[in-house]
């Protein structure tokens, strides 16, 4: 029979244990056998090599340099103009607003819906926009200039389209839409044109 002293030195023995943390030792170069634990990265992408970036980098300028020819050759819906590489995108090819387009049946341009005018154009509408903003954001200094209606246009059209897209989060406009708001709403000097978000570059 087990005694109280021998039951209390195997007790003591069991409870005291101490845990090894020193890492494992490291397997031999060629045994792969040996890896325990998880493998970091092994689901990340790989990275693509520097002169892969550099051409598609490359190609895109190419793309949109392209844009800068002829308005025929990019543009499908007959009523864009030439602003900017990155702003020559027509209607046709901007699969919201197009969308917009078949649910009424436009099959020419967005500038020919029946919704174009009332949310991007009339004045009375952006001044509802205007006093929401003011509400949300608080008073601001400027007044009802063609400028201001041109960006609440411009906020509007992407409402329409696109809905809410979040803070940082901007899309260009097709030239035909942009084009039809400056016309409505011009300007004295020249125009901004697309800015991407402020932390685009960083």
């Amino acid at each position: 029979m087990e005694s109280d002293s021998d039951r209390s030195a195997s007790a003591s023995n069991s409870s005291f244990e101490v845990e090894d943390f020193s890492p494992p030792p490291s397997p031999d170069a060629g045994d792969n056998s040996a890896a325990q634990g998880p493998e970091p990265y092994q689901f990340e992408p790989m990275a693509q090599a520097p002169t892969e970036a550099g051409a598609t980098a490359a190609e895109a300028d190419d793309a949109l340099q392209g844009r800068m020819g002829a308005v025929s050759e990019w543009c499908a819906c007959g009523h864009c103009s030439s602003l900017s590489p990155a702003e020559n995108i027509c209607c046709r090819e901007t699969p919201k607003v197009w969308h917009r387009c078949q649910q009424v049946g436009v099959s020419t341009c967005i500038t020919q819906h029946p919704g174009f005018e009332p949310v991007s154009l009339n004045p009375y509408v952006l001044q509802a926009a205007y006093a929401y903003e003011r509400q949300i954001f608080g008073e601001t200094q400027e007044t009802m200039v063609n400028s201001s209606y041109r960006h609440l246009a411009y906020r509007n059209f992407v409402r329409w389209c696109w809905g809410y897209l979040g803070q940082h989060i901007r899309v260009v406009l097709p030239s035909c839409a942009v084009t039809v708001i400056r016309e409505h709403f011009p300007e004295d000097g020249p125009y901004t044109g697309f800015l991407p978000p402020l932390d685009f570059y960083e």
